[in-house]
């Protein structure tokens, strides 16, 4: 039953290099008793289910924690950009924070192939709080606003009227948009989405996580370039000028990927009598994420908290499955919260490296990948 459920997870990637995996592969029969076969299996079908994008929730940092994606995009603040933990807080301990007071800042990534869509489907989703609309804001583009021809891949703006658009750049510099019926409102958090079906010829565009708000016909190719994606503006490689129509606001958990269900909170695979699985909205946090065990690291702190009710046993694995820390949980109280000292079962401080936790209340459970990094 329980690895029915497992099999139908998306949140739980298996990062080892190759010939870990056959090392993992060889020892399975040695392992059994342990559940750690289940891995395999993992390994297999994310391989192909595999989509490219990101995401980006700004916890202190600029990683990408996607579980989706072939590639970690790292991020880094322009200017006077910073990640904020000031309330209100929307998804995790902090956000990204565009000033209105200050100009050319907002989030850069380096191009790389992970990012580029070639006519093929994507979409993009984030949590917005503006405090400021003057003209057109964008929150996302890929491209570059300087050159002749301009480039856009893609981006999710606000426009002038305060709707949601998403647009493309075509190879004559024209832009082609689709524009949402609703509004977008300042000073509070906002959910806001676009899904591009590239063979459906169809965006579909969000104001909440549960149902499409528009569908609108679009049907445009989608052109790649070689230029970096910008979070909270549009990026201009001049450094005198960095960016144009700026973001004014918060920003948090902005996910880009070619799979619709990677948009949204992730459902929570669940085993059933049936030996099917269900899904249920819930959601699992680690904070910080990545850990870094600098310092005094006997003072160091990861917590992991969840809406997932009944809590009654964690787990964390190593990159190849292994065990390293379990512990019980009689725990009724939602939502649930651990906080751990970032030791192994004998005592010893984690490695550099990519681990899992895993919580379950028996019937239910919810897998994390965090970053431990010393």
């Amino acid at each position: 039953m329980l690895c029915a459920a497992l099999r139908r997870s998306s949140d739980f990637h298996y990062d080892a290099s190759i010939s870990q995996f056959y090392e993992l592969r060889m020892n399975l029969h040695f392992r059994v008793h342990q559940g750690l076969w289940w891995l395999l299996l993992f390994f297999s079908s994310t391989a192909i289910s595999q989509s490219k994008g990101g995401r980006w929730q700004f916890e202190n940092h600029g990683m990408d924690t996607a579980a989706w994606d072939a590639l970690g995009d790292v991020g880094t603040l322009q200017n006077q950009a910073s990640f904020s933990e000031v309330a209100p807080l929307q998804e995790g301990g902090a956000y990204l924070w565009l000033d209105s007071a200050n100009v050319h800042d907002f989030f850069l990534i380096d191009d790389s192939d992970d990012l580029d869509f070639d006519n093929e489907s994507i979409g993009i989703s984030a949590w917005i709080y503006p405090v400021l609309f003057e003209r057109v804001h964008f929150i996302v583009n890929k491209g570059d606003q300087l050159p002749t021809p301009k480039t856009t891949n893609y981006s999710l703006r606000i426009s002038e009227s305060k709707k949601l658009e998403f647009l493309i750049r075509d190879a004559n510099d024209r832009a082609h948009r689709v524009t949402s019926s609703f509004t977008i409102s300042v000073n509070q958090w906002t959910f806001i989405a676009a899904f591009y079906d590239f063979n459906a010829h169809k965006v579909y565009l969000w104001n909440n996580p549960a149902q499409a708000v528009d569908t609108l016909n679009f049907d445009q190719p989608l052109l790649s370039n070689d230029d970096p994606l910008a979070i909270g503006s549009w990026y201009r490689s001049d450094p005198s000028t960095p960016s144009t129509t700026d973001f004014e606001g918060r920003i948090d958990d902005v996910r880009i990927s070619g799979r619709r269900e990677d948009l949204f909170p992730q459902a929570t695979a669940v085993a059933r009598d049936d030996g099917l699985a269900a899904a249920v909205p819930s959601e699992m946090q680690v904070y910080p994420n990545p850990v870094f065990l600098s310092g005094e690291a006997g003072n160091r702190i990861v917590q992991f908290t969840s809406s997932l009710a009944s809590v009654h046993a964690l787990a964390v694995y190593d990159v190849l499955g292994r065990t390293v820390f379990t512990v019980s949980s009689n725990s009724s109280s939602q939502p649930f919260r651990f906080a751990w000292n970032l030791r192994n079962q004998n005592g010893e401080f984690l490695q550099t490296g990519i681990y899992w936790v895993r919580i379950t209340n028996g019937r239910n459970f919810l897998t994390k990948k965090f970053y431990v990094i010393r």
